[in-house]
Parts: C-alpha cells; structure tokens; sequence
C-alpha cells in the first residue's frame, strides 16, 4: 500500500506519537526532520477570556516561527548550555487524544488532536501541566509525511513555568 492509499487516521496518529516520542526522549534531530522546511510552528496568545490572536503578523504569540530553521534555532539555544532558564532541561510526557484526520487531495492530511503534556522540574521539584489542542498540516513530500503547519491552542496559557517547544 503506498502512502497516498493509508488511512489519513493511521498517518496521523503515526505523525503526531512519533513527534511525541522525539520530545520526551529530547531526540532533536528527529524532532526536526518532522517539519517541512517551509513549516509553520504557531502557538497564539489570548486576546481576552474567550478569543485567541488570530494574525501573527500583527499581534502578540507565545511561539511563531515559518522555517525548520527558526526551529533548528530554538534547539540549538536549548542545548547550547547558554540557556540559563532551560538547565536542567524538564522532563516531559506527552499525550494526545481525540485525533480526527481528514485527506485534503493526495498529498495533504488535515488533523486535529487534543494534547496534554506532564512536566516536571527537577531543579524545583515542581509538578505542572500544560494542556489544549494541536491543528496540523500534514503535507507529502517525496514518500514521507511531513508536518507544514502546526498551530498550538494552549488552553492554560498562565502557567507558572517556562513555556517552550518542548513543553507544549
């Protein structure tokens, strides 16, 4: 079966526990051979109560980048040791759930999951959880699924700990 024939379902969910899986286990380099290298990484923050920023360009993100390389970026200020704030690295867990995943055409999955992840601090002790839901683009490129947009909704955005790709 090739890879336009799978289940948009079963090409998700592979996309997605993988990306998980390189997070928690801080594989970066396979965290980012995941994304295009146009990729969109997004996570917006609330206008008030009850509405998300809706335009990057013009209003306030908690994370915004459009290239692998901006991400590739952000790994290598995490793992330059120059990151006071990011040392020790916390530990995570994440989870997803509820994933729906529609084909747009042959090269294309849209998929929305919801996502918590478990973190923990060990240089406090500190137990916190950030939690929301994922909307991607998963795009085929060559003969493998890529993720080209990925758009965070971070439901408890007043978190009392230091929000980053990997906690998200």
């Amino acid at each position: 079966m090739s890879n336009t024939e799978l289940n948009p379902i079963d090409i998700a969910k592979n996309a997605l526990l993988r990306e998980a899986n390189y997070l928690d286990d801080r594989a970066w380099e396979n965290w980012l051979a995941l994304y295009t290298d146009n990729a969109t990484y997004w996570v917006p923050a609330w206008r008030d109560e009850n509405n998300e920023t809706a335009d990057p360009s013009c209003e306030i993100s908690q994370i915004y980048h459009t290239s692998r390389r901006e991400l590739v970026e952000r790994v290598e200020r995490v793992t330059s040791d120059k990151s006071v704030t990011t040392m020790p690295l916390p530990r995570t867990t994440h989870f997803i759930t509820n994933i729906i995943a529609t084909r747009d055409g042959d090269k294309c999955i849209d998929v929305r999951a919801n996502w918590m992840v478990q973190i923990y601090q060990p240089r406090t002790t500190k137990q916190t959880a950030n939690f929301g839901y994922y909307e991607y683009r998963l795009k085929l490129v060559e003969s493998t699924w890529l993720i080209d947009f990925k758009k965070i909704h971070l439901k408890n955005d007043l978190v009392p700990a230091l929000l980053d790709f990997y906690t998200l």
